[in-house]
């Protein structure tokens, strides 16, 4: 029987100059809970070869601050047998003053953090308005939905993105240089990943199945309505169990759409399925938004198989794990059946523009 043999490739661009292949390990962390894509780079204690500008460059006996600094930008590409994938962009955050080196980085939200603050009061405005005036040169795919009268007072445009989120449980993330913003269940992801128990499923995974019963939740929701503090529909739905939830609708909402809004929510998170976490290994190539299709031969009936919405994943990389991929698995999607949308519509997810270079 042919064997197959996989060699890791790395190579890490800094400031668009400085290039390196040799690394300890890579973290990249990546979920739409946290808003900002992060890496952390550990070097080796003798870190001495580099390129710069395309020169061999030798670091021996000199300082490595010399040739990178916290802001510069930061590509990570990995793969096998020289066939490399972007799985990082975005900046230097922070460089560890120990050793072994420690590098820091930060997606886009890095930026956003920085940015001058804002004062600014929207009279009737809408989620993607309010994004494109807080974070303009980016392009923005958000829903139209309202948030009504909305106040900006000295506030970074990542601080803005916090208050979206407490407010109105609105969800906001990079995938290169479009943000995406919306409430989970409002992500459509447009690219599926088969996942087979025994064929390409780590050992390490910690997904557990659990029934629609154990998962009881109440949700209380309410729809702020123009003209007046006092105005509002609210809607009840579920029964005590695990948690009680409180959730600020979109505004303006009639009593059916809050109804349609607030039980897709609850059916996100009250299901027949699996919660935790897949492992895979470099393939497939998995990114936030994106889609799992788990299947499990133990079960011939095929009733523990299903598609789930992937809302985090961490790439680890290391002598250990080799290339490892956790896929966190958030509501599930019904197969065969269409998505119940609420009147401001979904958000398409796609994949981000990926570099392959031999």
């Amino acid at each position: 029987m042919a064997l197959h043999y996989y060699t890791i490739g790395i190579r890490i661009t800094i400031a668009e100059r400085i290039q390196f292949s040799i690394v300890k390990s890579i973290k990249i962390e990546s979920t739409i809970e946290k808003f900002a894509d992060t890496a952390t780079i550990e070097l080796p204690r003798e870190f001495k070869n580099a390129v710069d500008n395309n020169q061999r460059l030798s670091l021996e006996r000199k300082n490595l601050l010399d040739y990178l600094k916290v802001d510069d930008s930061i590509v990570i590409e990995a793969g096998y047998n020289g066939e490399l994938f972007t799985e990082f962009t975005g900046y230097i955050s922070n460089v560890g003053a120990e050793i072994p080196i420690i590098l820091e980085c930060e997606d886009e939200m890095y930026k956003l953090k920085k940015m001058p603050l804002i004062n600014h009061t929207f009279k009737a405005a809408s989620l993607k308005e309010v994004l494109q005036f807080i974070a303009p040169g980016y392009e923005v795919n958000a829903l139209d939905m309202p948030v009504g009268k909305y106040m900006i007072e000295r506030a970074t445009p990542y601080k803005v993105i916090e208050d979206l989120k407490e407010k109105f449980g609105i969800r906001c993330f990079f995938k290169g240089k479009v943000l995406y913003a919306g409430l989970t269940v409002d992500f459509k992801p447009q690219t599926v990943h088969d996942f087979t128990f025994g064929k390409n499923i780590r050992g390490s995974t910690d997904l557990k199945y659990k029934t629609q019963a154990s998962r009881k939740r109440l949700i209380k929701a309410v729809s702020m309505q123009r003209g007046g503090t006092d105005k509002k529909v609210t809607y009840e739905y579920g029964e005590p169990g695990e948690s009680e939830i409180s959730l600020h609708a979109p505004l303006n909402l009639t009593q059916e759409q809050l109804k349609e809004w607030t039980e897709k929510y609850y059916y996100s998170m009250v299901f027949d399925g699996y919660e935790g976490s897949i492992d895979g290994w470099f393939y497939p190539r998995t990114e936030v938004g994106d889609s799992a299709n788990i299947k499990d031969p133990n079960y011939p009936t095929g009733y523990r198989d299903g598609q789930y919405f992937i809302d985090g994943v961490t790439t680890l990389i290391n002598e250990s794990d080799g290339i490892k991929r956790q896929n966190k698995l958030a509501f599930k999607i019904k197969s065969n059946e269409e998505f119940n949308r609420p009147a401001y519509g979904h958000i398409a997810v796609t994949p981000r523009v990926q570099r392959s270079k031999k």
